[in-house]
């Protein structure tokens, strides 16, 4: 089952440019996935009520270009299906009949009870239905991460209460907030970001209030790290076109 969720980019939406601000874009993708769980009776607050939850694990962005102010934007997702305790989820994203962006992502099933990772219930997975397009192509999802690069420029990020979603956590999309700050503070060169990759792999609590942000980069892409002196919450990398003009 494909499902899509049509929107128009508004202005508290978009930069100093007049485009999409990149974790606006995330959200988009976040909204889709939630609208499609809802629409086959696996809510959020079904499935916590069930004790279990979606963790977003991996996902890998690639954009064409950042939709601009009053487009409209529709977010087409799928299920791919599950193999034990993952499972995957495609997007296109389009203004008009202009394909901007594509995104692939990786899901882990968490038992709430438990309090682990464990293999997903055909109940769970069924009723999504799977479809077999691989939007990036197989594989892509396998991204290398490497979370333990040298760091070239680090920045201090103080979380706020209004980015913690329902499950006391901070929210996916507001990494990408973070990662945008870090990006733009940054001595790198401006430019169109091309693509995302991300790693989550722990949860940044309500009771973690700072955090430390860092990237290297050379030419195109750089690479970052969410972390303090306990863990590292996620990692990944972005690659850049063009400047923007």
């Amino acid at each position: 089952m494909k499902i899509k969720q049509t929107t128009t980019v508004q202005y508290d939406d978009v930069d100093t440019d007049f485009r999409m601000k990149l974790p606006v874009l995330f959200q988009r993708l976040q909204r889709a996935a939630l609208h499609h769980s809802e629409s086959v009776g696996l809510s959020n607050e079904k499935m916590v009520a069930d004790g279990a939850v979606w963790i977003l694990n991996r996902m890998l962005v690639r954009i064409q270009r950042l939709p601009v102010y009053r487009e409209p934007l529709t977010v087409r997702t799928w299920h791919k299906g599950s193999v034990g305790f993952r499972a995957g989820r495609d997007y296109q994203l389009f203004c008009n009949q202009e394909q901007v962006a594509a995104a692939t992502s990786q899901w882990l099933f968490f038992d709430l009870n438990k309090k682990r990772i464990t293999k997903i219930p055909k109940a769970v997975s069924a009723p999504y239905t799977a479809e077999a397009e691989e939007v990036l192509g197989a594989g892509a999802i396998d991204f290398a991460v490497d979370k333990a690069a040298p760091l070239k420029e680090t920045m201090t990020i103080t979380t706020r209460a209004g980015d913690l979603d329902p499950n006391g956590h901070v929210n996916n999309a507001a990494y990408l907030d973070y990662l945008d700050t870090l990006i733009k503070r940054s001595s790198m060169p401006s430019g169109m970001v091309t693509q995302v990759g991300i790693q989550y792999f722990k949860e940044i609590g309500q009771d973690v209030h700072d955090i430390q942000a860092g990237l290297t980069h050379q030419t195109d892409t750089a690479h970052f790290r969410f972390y303090d002196s306990s863990a590292v919450y996620a990692a990944g990398f972005v690659t850049f076109g063009v400047p923007l003009g």
